[in-house]
């Protein structure tokens, strides 16, 4: 069942009640094979997780970064939940539930993801196809990913939940849409091992366009972020870029790469997966080529260069010059 009609079902039913409506709304996440951890919290195990214990290839992070697909947990903290409604983002940017508190502890939360994650694993112990090394190996996950849904920087105990991931022996990736200015702030004292901002356009007037705010000066407080790039061990500026909204103008992405200092930069086509499949169609997805072109037009206006690339992610990898750190080494 579509998920508006699963919303409409629960206004008819209970009316504004938000209450019930969240508890649809999580019944609904649980069939699209989200794990559900505490109040606030979810991990879906994604394509590249289950691909690479099937052997059949892993994700562009494997390949940029080291980090092993079947041993990396993709979570949210703040589940379905952001101030922005970027049009290629696979929620359902329809749905705002109302009155939520992110009171989980954090290391209620960091447990819950493993355990789900390996609830999950166990599962491929029955398939002749899976690896059984790397199912070993995925029971006990080295990464975490906060990239699944919504923003964790609105997560208030966001610097103790990084702490708490690195505690436990795991990295972290962060991506965030750098609208929390004053969260990426706080995190300088408190780093995850990588940290992405989203640059969603080149200009105020696209973004607000493509990304549909919910509130006003987003832009200039994404601007903000991005500057603070320069205070993180390891950052990331990311564009995913979709026609017809944000592939356009490298012009104005190079002046904005050009005033900041960040580690690397990500080229990503927008792809209808989830909920963007209402919302775009594939031909609004660019080409690998496509993508790869777009970079070579950044790097004739900017001194970045590509670096790398992965082909079946539709995803370019820029920097300035590489770094003898890239490829991460795990003594854990």
């Amino acid at each position: 069942m579509q998920l508006k009609v699963i919303n409409e079902l629960a206004e008819r039913r209970f009316g504004n009640s938000s209450e019930e409506t969240l508890y649809l709304r999580r019944l609904t996440l649980e069939k699209q094979g989200y794990k559900l951890v505490g109040n606030h919290s979810a991990i879906k195990t994604c394509h590249w997780c289950k691909s690479s214990i099937n052997s059949n290839g892993s994700c562009y992070k494997n390949k940029f970064y080291g980090i092993k697909s079947w041993q990396c947990i993709q979570a949210s903290v703040t589940l379905d939940i952001c101030n922005l409604r970027c049009q290629w983002c696979w929620r359902d940017i329809d749905y705002n539930p109302k009155g939520v508190r992110f009171t989980d502890d954090p290391k209620d939360i960091v447990r819950g993801f493993i355990e789900k994650q390996k609830e999950i694993l166990v599962g491929f112990y029955g398939s002749d196809k899976a690896d059984r090394i790397k199912i070993d190996e995925g029971m006990k996950p080295k990464h975490v990913a906060l990239s699944l849904t919504g923003d964790a920087c609105m997560y208030p105990r966001l610097p103790e939940l990084i702490n708490e991931i690195h505690r436990n022996g795991m990295t972290s990736f962060l991506v965030t849409n750098g609208t929390f200015t004053g969260m990426v702030k706080k995190l300088i004292d408190s780093q995850p091992t990588q940290i992405y901002i989203t640059l969603p356009a080149a200009d105020k007037e696209t973004f607000e366009q493509v990304c549909k705010p919910l509130g006003h000066g987003g832009w200039e407080r994404i601007m903000q972020s991005i500057a603070l790039l320069k205070h993180f061990n390891r950052s990331v500026l990311r564009l995913t870029l979709g026609k017809g909204w944000n592939f356009k103008d490298p012009e104005k992405y190079a002046e904005i790469i050009n005033n900041n200092e960040f580690n690397f930069l990500e080229l990503k086509s927008a792809m209808p997966l989830g909920s963007a499949v209402y919302r775009m169609s594939h031909e609004q997805m660019p080409k690998h080529n496509e993508i790869k072109e777009f970079a070579n037009e950044i790097s004739k206006l900017t001194d970045l260069k590509i670096i790398d690339e992965q082909e079946e992610s539709k995803v370019i990898l820029m920097s300035r010059e590489d770094r003898n750190d890239r490829i991460m080494e795990f003594d854990f």
